[in-house]
């Protein structure tokens, strides 16, 4: 049900397929210098380490990354299972994309830089499911293809928010809030009656 099909230059690439009747099923694993990612196409269940928790369901994503040797656990509930698991080393991140993490203040970008452990989830988009057919798709070389380290390396950017940084904002876009929208707009604390 929970296999590890490739290993090489770091990276692991495990499959996880199957029905689980009656009861859940758990796993635990020492998470070393790595990231997990997760592309959920089916079947719920639940990450934890010691600090974070994620929940999966049909069609989300969910990525964690830990300190070194700290053990995170994986429970899923019953049902039928799909999922695309890929492994990537800390070393490959920080070497290609450190210097864009360099200059953000997110969860990823902390745990890249070494400052904490971290988890999220999203609903899986164009990268990630491409990402997740490519590792589906398997292949027997001893090296990562490229259209999957480019999958890859477009994912990592998006979740880095590097792409972003090229978008111009709206003001600069002619489109400017007049004084009259700015006061009609209310706070989200505000209570509506």
């Amino acid at each position: 049900m929970f296999d590890c099909w490739w290993q090489g230059e770091g990276f692991e690439a495990w499959r996880l397929r199957g029905d689980l009747r009656g009861a859940s099923r758990r796993w635990q694993h020492r998470l070393q210098d790595e990231l997990w990612l997760w592309v959920n196409a089916e079947g719920e269940g639940v990450i934890w380490g010691k600090d974070h928790r994620i929940f999966l369901r049909d069609g989300l994503f969910g990525c964690f990354g830990g300190q070194e040797g700290e053990p995170w656990k994986w429970t899923r509930l019953p049902g039928h299972h799909e999922a695309e698991i890929l492994i990537i080393p800390r070393e490959y991140l920080t070497a290609n994309f450190g210097e864009a993490a360099a200059a953000k203040n997110t969860p990823f970008a902390r745990w890249l830089r070494g400052e904490e452990g971290m988890s999220f989830a999203g609903l899986s988009g164009r990268e990630e499911k491409h990402l997740a057919a490519l590792l589906a798709g398997g292949w027997t070389a001893k090296r990562m293809p490229a259209a999957v380290k480019r999958a890859l390396g477009r994912w990592v950017e998006r979740i880095l928010g590097v792409d972003q940084v090229f978008m111009p904002r709206a003001s600069e876009c002619g489109r400017r809030r007049t004084r009259n929208q700015v006061s009609k707009t209310k706070p989200m604390s505000q209570k509506i009656h």
